[in-house]
């Protein structure tokens, strides 16, 4: 089944999507990370890719997702291994970044919740995008239960009604990060897609809509980053032309390459532990008066190592592995 992926590298993809996040991290926003001018030239960078980084994780979990899709006979195991894969360390990774933060204060970012369960229930850090990605694992593994996404017709329906509801709903709450579910979605589906239908597209007609919805997605992102127009946030039809003509884009461009591959080997580690590295390799240099330019490299690196080498040290106990990891 694998075999329909075997013409785009999607574990390099994975990487480059890695880097660009512990790159966001490591210089972080206003009054934390790195703690740079606004215009300074890392944070115009990481700014630049702020309508494609999350969407990117998220089309490649579509794609995947789509080679092994929910069945109804198979919902209850589906949705264990989702706990397993998500909700572990999601419990676990998140209690020990808050103790880290708490005693810490400032080190990962700027924002505490007062009581600890809020960080179970509310955006927390980079944990919100597990909340959210469980959302909608669950909604789509419901909709192919229901076979609502199994011919092109329902499935264009779908993606249509996701993109609606990625423009207007939004809860003021924000419970499990359901507006990011929402925002995201889009994304999934059309890494669902990709897969799914990818013969029915001619790759020119493809990659030519998603090249055209990528330029104008960027132009119009750039010019409201250098002040020309209002900021596009992600539920904004600039956020979908970016991230989704971004991820088809790169999907299709991504050569073969050892490194990509090797940190997206890892990109779930990554994911989960690299604020913790790349925090702490980022204040020691702080404290040395090291350069912009040093810290930077030097944390991003940290962001990337750093999670590799637990992940191995994770593989000695079968509670470490789910725990840490989310491997059985």
């Amino acid at each position: 089944m694998r075999k329909n992926l075997l013409p785009y590298h999607v574990v390099e993809l994975r990487g480059l999507a890695c880097i660009l996040l512990v790159a966001y991290h490591v210089v972080g926003i206003p009054g934390a990370g790195m703690q740079v001018a606004d215009g300074s030239i890392y944070r115009y960078a990481t700014d630049s890719f702020e309508l494609i980084r999350m969407p990117l994780f998220t089309f490649i979990s579509g794609l995947v997702y789509a080679l092994n899709p929910a069945r109804i006979e198979q919902l209850t195991t589906f949705f264990l291994k989702k706990l397993r894969r998500l909700g572990f360390p999601f419990l676990v990774v998140s209690a020990l970044f808050y103790f880290l933060q708490t005693h810490a204060p400032g080190a990962n970012g700027t924002y505490v919740p007062d009581s600890m369960w809020r960080i179970y229930v509310f955006p927390y850090a980079h944990f919100w995008y597990l909340q959210a990605l469980f959302l909608i694992f669950s909604a789509v593994a419901l909709l192919d239960a229901a076979n609502l996404m199994d011919r092109p017709g329902r499935f264009a329906l779908a993606l249509a009604l996701a993109v609606i509801a990625c423009l207007t709903v939004h809860f003021d709450s924000n419970v499990l990060s359901v507006n990011e579910a929402f925002f995201l979605l889009p994304h999934f589906l059309l890494g669902v897609g990709v897969t799914r239908f990818r013969a029915l597209v001619p790759r020119n007609v493809l990659l030519g809509g998603a090249g055209m919805a990528l330029g104008v997605g960027v132009a119009l992102h750039q010019s409201s980053l250098w002040g020309y127009l209002p900021h596009f946030g992600w539920n904004s039809s600039v956020a979908l032309l970016c991230g989704m003509g971004g991820a088809v884009t790169l999907l299709h461009a991504m050569p073969s390459s050892r490194v990509f591959r090797m940190v997206g080997a890892s990109s779930y580690a990554i994911y989960l532990h690299h604020a913790m590295f790349a925090a702490g390799a980022r204040v020691l240099l702080h404290r040395m008066d090291a350069g912009d330019g040093v810290i930077f490299c030097v944390a991003l690196i940290s962001g990337l190592v750093g999670p590799m080498v637990l992940e191995a040290l994770a593989q000695v106990r079968p509670w470490t592995r789910v725990a840490l990891v989310g491997k059985a």
